[in-house]
């Protein structure tokens, strides 16, 4: 790297990198003026870039390892030489000693003056690695907590202290608290708390997949009724689901849990949905979309007019794809507006407006009210009746671009489904770009990852005999022994051009459509981008056929 390169500053190298162009720095540096904010961290903020881009930037720049914070377990031999206070206050991450030297992770450039620090506590020379702000904070935040408050034990402990207490006179707040840490200590998104006919059973849903981590008493059932007064709902009824809502701050994050109840033959049955009210934006690459193909799903955004939608089951990650094509978009440009249920990233640029039922505002009130309002893009939140299915396929048809979730099994099944919906063959014909189908399957642990020979089974359900290696995790502590950590996009596309159209208009079979379509260069079958990820060792055949079935 010569020394030209190394002053540049990280304006041009994400310009040099294509994420924005001088109009977004010009904007920036007019709102830095205001704000006093680096630059980095101010385009960031703006959502012309995600701290990834800012945080692999500055490791080009400086020439320092980019390391995710997030798949690393820091060791508490590392974490042992410093406290809590000085890493926050110094914006570093201790991971590790190894070689007479400590690593560590830190949004910032290298300074003396950290090095300096770091010496001086242990008598090591520190290895840096740069990550993203947010992550290196929380991960700072959960490692000391975690360090000092071991939270499995205190469960037991807490268990162990209501059992003997027949009065029921200790409330069950304690407890409740130790399980929601332990659902954000393990990545959980729902907790579910489940009467069983001797016991009631406390599992999370992490990565997708049901964990059981607690039992407790059957005499604990008064934690249900903790729950509900905690989410605002009527306690005393005990005979009809119900839904409700409460905020916590955890670790220094603040975390919307929404909670919903039904009554099974063992009592009532509750599960708590945990949201983070702040979530970093994430690019296509990051969310799993290969390189080929992120330049057909930004062409999709790029259209003037038409419709795209994105399909796929609840919690498939449609919305955050759909955030991930905005943030292409020339914000600076283009009139973007969006309602949502509910708003779950906020885009300084964007107009986002909520759905309120009660006070009539749904999808399709909200589409004809943005007419009004000049707009070049509109984002709905979900396509899920008919009359939000026409006003958006009107307006996709008066020049206008409208991004949405549909839910579909396959890309191509958005056309029988649109029908289905009552909008017109031709409409749909004429306004459909094209659809992104999607699931998440588990990735596999870089801490434990390891090489295998695939069996004769894996080889036929691959379609490849000749493949000679496959990877599968063996199991640590950072995966809790799961073998996974984390989740990637697996996907198809369907593009639709004029040929396609037609076919679409004339209500041609779906099988001649995909047909047509993969001769066309115009889709991606989703096995085929499964099978690329398995054979590339980022996940297994078992996550395959647990996420596409066996029949693929």
């Amino acid at each position: 790297m010569t020394d030209k390169q190394a002053k540049k500053p990280i304006g041009e190298l994400l310009k040099e990198k294509g994420l924005i162009n001088q109009e977004h720095i010009e904007f920036a540096l007019k709102n830095q003026k205001i704000s006093g904010e680096r630059l980095g961290e101010l385009l960031e903020r703006l959502c012309f870039v995600t701290q990834y881009d800012v945080a692999t930037a500055l490791s080009e720049q400086e020439g320092i390892p980019y390391i995710d914070v997030d798949e690393v377990l820091p060791d508490n031999n590392a974490l042992i030489l410093f406290n809590k206070n000085l890493c926050l206050k110094n914006d570093f991450l201790p991971i590790r000693i190894s070689d007479k030297s400590v690593e560590v992770a830190t949004p910032t450039v290298r300074n003396e003056k950290i090095e300096q620090l770091i010496t001086r506590y242990t008598g090591l020379s520190p290895r840096f690695y740069i990550s993203e702000s947010r992550k290196v904070t929380n991960a700072i935040n959960k490692s000391y907590y975690f360090i000092d408050n071991p939270v499995e034990k205190l469960i037991d402990t807490e268990v162990g202290l209501l059992s003997r207490d027949p009065e029921m006179a200790r409330g069950m707040e304690n407890l409740i608290g130790y399980i929601l840490n332990l659902a954000i200590k393990m990545r959980a998104t729902d907790i579910h708390i489940r009467p069983m006919e001797k016991s009631i059973n406390v599992a999370l849903r992490v990565d997708g997949v049901m964990t059981s981590v607690i039992a407790l008493p059957s005499s604990f059932k008064r934690i249900i009724a903790s729950l509900k007064m905690k989410a605002n709902m009527d306690i005393a009824e005990q005979r009809l689901p119900q839904d409700g809502r409460f905020t916590s701050t955890i670790l220094n994050n603040t975390y919307d849990f929404r909670v919903s109840t039904i009554v099974s033959p063992y009592g009532e049955n509750i599960v708590l949905r945990i949201l983070p009210m702040d979530i970093a934006l994430m690019g296509m690459a990051q969310l799993g979309f290969f390189e080929d193909d992120i330049e057909k799903v930004e062409n999709m955004f790029r259209e003037p007019f038409g419709i795209v939608l994105l399909t796929g089951p609840t919690g498939s990650g449609k919305s955050t794809t759909l955030y991930a094509g905005i943030r292409r978009l020339d914000l600076l440009k283009k009139n973007v507006l969006t309602v949502e249920d509910p708003i779950e990233y906020t885009i300084p640029l964007l107009r986002q407006t909520q759905v309120n039922e009660k006070a009539g505002y749904n999808f399709a009130n909200a589409i004809r009210y943005f007419l009004r309002h000049d707009p070049d893009v509109i984002l709905v939140g979900e396509i899920r009746d008919t009359d939000t299915a026409a006003t958006a396929i009107t307006a996709s048809t008066t020049g206008h671009l409208v991004l949405s979730t549909l839910h579909t099994n396959s890309a191509v099944g958005a056309i029988p489904r649109l029908r289905d919906l009552g909008i017109r063959p031709f409409l749909i014909a004429d306004s459909l770009i094209g659809v992104i189908s999607q699931r998440l399957v588990r990735k596999i642990c870089n801490g434990c990852r390891e090489e295998y020979e695939p069996s004769e089974w894996e080889k036929t359900y691959l379609k490849d005999p000749s493949i000679e290696k496959l990877y599968r995790g063996k199991g640590c502590e950072l995966c809790n022994g799961t073998g996974y950590f984390g989740r990637t996009l697996v996907y198809e596309l369907l593009t639709v051009n004029k040929k396609l159209s037609r076919l679409i208009e004339k209500e041609t079979e779906l099988n001649e459509i995909i047909s047509t379509a993969t001769e066309e260069n115009n889709f991606v079958d989703i096995f085929h981008t499964t099978v690329a990820k398995v054979k590339e060792g980022i996940t297994t055949v078992e996550e395959a056929v647990r996420v596409l079935g066996h029949l693929v």
